[in-house]
């Protein structure tokens, strides 16, 4: 029931222009490379229902699908550790969280090609999980290759046919583990979004 809420806020931002609506309904520009796209994104639930940012999931590494920057994986349910990259990288800030769950790491990176959004975790030593992973331009792939500009038929030679419940003529879904890659359409099919989410934003 939350997934079909989640598609179909996504299909409907889809439709006005490929942006994401920000918490605070202030689309900020981000890259040249795209129109306009918040800084945190209302992907999940927040609309009175919970997301479970409890715990990291410690099979995120060998059972998700990963986002690969610089040879360091980006997974989402997995911890992020931001030391792992230079900070000339990336501007971070502390936003509060579209859950009402306290503030979110938004991390911007390379001016805007991803944004990676984290959730601290108060019981893990400080550490923050990866709730979802946004590429934002054609600068970066998926691990398997796919980028912004390819088309449905790219994706589907990449990851197989997508999910069949949940995938519609403007976004395909994969899963895999506690993950799932969505890839938005426009109207010919080509790929103009490409989000790694955890599950528990589904």
């Amino acid at each position: 029931m939350k997934f079909t809420k989640v598609a179909a806020l996504m299909l409907g931002l889809s439709m006005a222009g490929a942006t994401l609506c920000a918490c605070n309904n202030a689309p900020q520009p981000v890259s040249s490379d795209i129109s306009v796209i918040g800084s945190q994104s209302q992907v999940g639930p927040g609309n009175g229902e919970t997301i479970n940012v409890a715990d990291i999931d410690k099979n995120a590494a060998s059972s998700n699908y990963k986002f690969t920057y610089k040879g360091v994986d980006i997974i989402c349910n997995a911890a992020f550790d931001d030391s792992k990259f230079d900070s000339s990288e990336f501007e971070v800030k502390q936003e509060a969280s579209c859950a009402g769950q306290g503030l979110d790491n938004v991390y911007n990176f390379k001016g805007g090609s991803f944004i990676v959004v984290s959730h601290p975790m108060d019981d893990n030593n400080g550490e923050a999980k990866v709730m979802y992973v946004m590429l934002c331009d054609d600068t970066v792939a998926t691990a398997e290759g796919v980028y912004i500009g390819n088309t449905a038929e790219q994706v589907k030679a990449a990851y197989g046919e997508p999910d069949a419940e949940k995938s519609t003529d403007k976004l395909l879904y994969y899963f895999k583990g506690s993950s799932f890659l969505q890839f938005e359409l426009d109207d010919k099919g080509v790929v103009v979004g490409i989000t790694y989410f955890s599950t528990d934003l589904s």
